[in-house]
């Protein structure tokens, strides 16, 4: 099974992993030393948001670097990033280190996932659909798996050594990920441009109208691409934000609720393993239009979650519905996006997505007080269900599976 992988892949995947250990680690580690510190549940959105703020004016810069320059050269500075970040708490403690700390470690994940992201798209130019799809499942592994690593080995540490070390051990695994930046990435497929050739202009030919990006949502099946990627990076958000406040009011542990923060990831872990074998069994939006049913119904049975066990049962569906979303969303943008601007589409996704980011540990800060935990998850449910009916509209346009030849 290994063996059919397309060189680079399991770099990337490593890099994925050991890079994104640091942010999921972060998230918990930083929200459970604010609130620690005596600070309201709303320093806790603005923690969170911090981690998007950059990437929403970038991403889009970004991913037009990568079409440009090649994903090695922007991985090497995205991963110089992360490591700074990461850093940042070992050596100052403090509560305005947590906000550099969330400011650079998302800025340089961000820069450093478009890159392997549209790395991943680009492996194998003559994929078919259904190989593309089960190349990013592959790939969607190594974050799945940091998002439980993360969050549990920090929740143990701050629990039996304190928030420092719990920081220094996030620190560690970001330089393991420099080193395979440095060391693995040489050959990655260099930059794609439109057409899939240099065009020169030559003589009194007007040069090319430079590329808008509203252009990238000309099309139908781009802006439903699009639309059910910001719910879903809402839904994830507005889960991920909502964790550590609830476990707080609950009186759990940093270990218990380290455990359920695993337990979600573990589900999309599960969700994205199947990933090779659901894509020659139904298309992308036929996925996604489960993955979001499935998101709706978890919104709505988690106000009565009041004990460990449903909570923790509750994360690992709830991962399982979201894990499918994003190797979907990459593959569809892969296959949709206009030629030599699979950076630049994948920068887009990702200014949306940490626009979500943004919007919604804010808005969660604003409103958590004066609505209540129950209210705001019942909202979450029906902004998640805005994306059901496009998701099934892109299933009926492509009936047949992925994979499978349509009938003669």
């Amino acid at each position: 099974m290994f063996r059919s992988l397309p060189p680079f892949l399991p770099a990337l995947i490593l890099i994925n992993l050991t890079g994104h250990m640091a942010l999921s680690g972060g998230r918990l580690t930083g929200s459970l030393f604010v609130l620690a510190n005596g600070q309201p549940e709303a320093m806790v959105g603005l923690f969170m948001a911090m981690f998007s703020v950059i990437p929403v004016m970038t991403s889009l810069a970004i991913g037009r670097w990568v079409d440009r320059a090649g994903a090695a050269r922007v991985m090497r500075a995205g991963i110089g990033l992360v490591m700074l970040g990461a850093w940042l708490p070992v050596v100052w403690l403090t509560l305005p280190t947590m906000l550099l700390l969330a400011m650079t470690l998302g800025f340089g994940f961000n820069i450093l996932s478009v890159a392997a992201q549209h790395s991943v798209g680009h492996l194998d130019p003559l994929a078919t659909p259904a190989r593309r799809l089960a190349l990013f499942g592959w790939f969607a592994l190594g974050h799945s798996a940091s998002s439980a690593l993360g969050p549990f080995i920090a929740g143990l540490l701050i629990d039996h050594l304190g928030f420092r070390t719990a920081f220094a051990a996030l620190a560690v695994v970001s330089s393991v990920a420099a080193f395979l930046v440095a060391t693995r990435t040489r050959g990655l497929p260099g930059p794609v441009l439109p057409g899939g050739e240099a065009q020169p202009t030559a003589g009194n030919v007007a040069p090319p109208r430079r590329p808008q990006v509203i252009d990238l949502l000309a099309s139908g099946e781009m802006r439903r691409i699009y639309w059910v990627n910001m719910m879903t990076a809402s839904g994830w958000d507005l889960f991920i934000v909502t964790l550590p406040v609830v476990g707080h009011r609950l009186g759990y542990s940093a270990s218990v609720i380290g455990t359920v923060f695993s337990l979600f990831a573990v589900g999309t872990f599960l969700a994205r393993a199947a990933m090779p074998w659901l894509s020659h069994r139904a298309n992308e939006w036929q996925i996604l239009r489960v993955s979001l049913a499935v998101m709706v119904m978890v919104f709505f049975a988690l106000p009565w979650a009041v004990v460990a066990v449903m909570l923790m049962a509750l994360g690992l569906v709830f991962g399982c519905a979201v894990g499918m979303s994003q190797p979907n969303v990459l593959s569809l943008l892969h296959t949709a996006a206009p030629a030599g601007r699979g950076g630049e589409a994948v920068g887009l996704r990702a200014v949306l997505s940490n626009g979500c980011s943004v919007v919604v540990p804010l808005a969660f800060g604003v409103a958590v007080g004066g609505l209540g935990i129950s209210a705001l998850l019942m909202a979450g449910g029906v902004m998640v269900g805005s994306a059901v009916w496009p998701a099934h509209r892109g299933a009926q346009a492509r009936r047949t599976p992925v994979g499978v030849d349509p009938p003669a």
